[in-house]
């Protein structure tokens, strides 16, 4: 019963427009302290619609496990801590000038933004602190 809830859960944050699942991404983000990537010979990457390499990530390794195949078939989903996220990850993509795809589905929708527009919301999300 646990697991068809889970996947029930699942679904149904899947089902939400794109920016309700980049809410619930920083939220879950500041909670756990991590976000995840897909990982195999290097991180995963999908094109936005200009063409330009975008960093997808997620909030959960479950999230990120549903969208490894096709092209990211054997990615692994890989945890990024917060604190690496923001110090080091962030500022180089901003520097390249890659966005960064947040709470891709298995159906490839992803809410676009810039690295400096998802450090300035995860900062405001977490507080003062960050």
């Amino acid at each position: 019963m646990e697991t068809e809830q889970s996947h029930e859960r699942l679904q149904a944050v899947l089902r939400l427009p794109a920016a309700r699942r980049y809410s619930y991404f920083l939220q879950r983000a500041v909670e756990s302290g991590e976000v995840w990537g897909l990982d195999g010979e290097g991180w995963a990457l999908a094109l936005d619609d200009t063409g330009r390499d975008v960093l997808p990530l997620w909030p959960a390794p479950e999230f990120a496990a549903l969208c490894a195949r096709r092209l990211w078939s054997g990615f692994q989903p890989r945890a990024i801590k917060l604190e690496e996220l923001l110090d080091n990850v962030l500022p180089q993509l901003e520097e390249e000038g890659m966005p960064v795809g947040i709470f891709f589905t298995p159906e490839g929708q992803g809410h676009p933004v810039s690295a400096r527009e998802l450090i300035d919301a995860l900062r405001a999300t977490s507080g003062p602190v960050a």
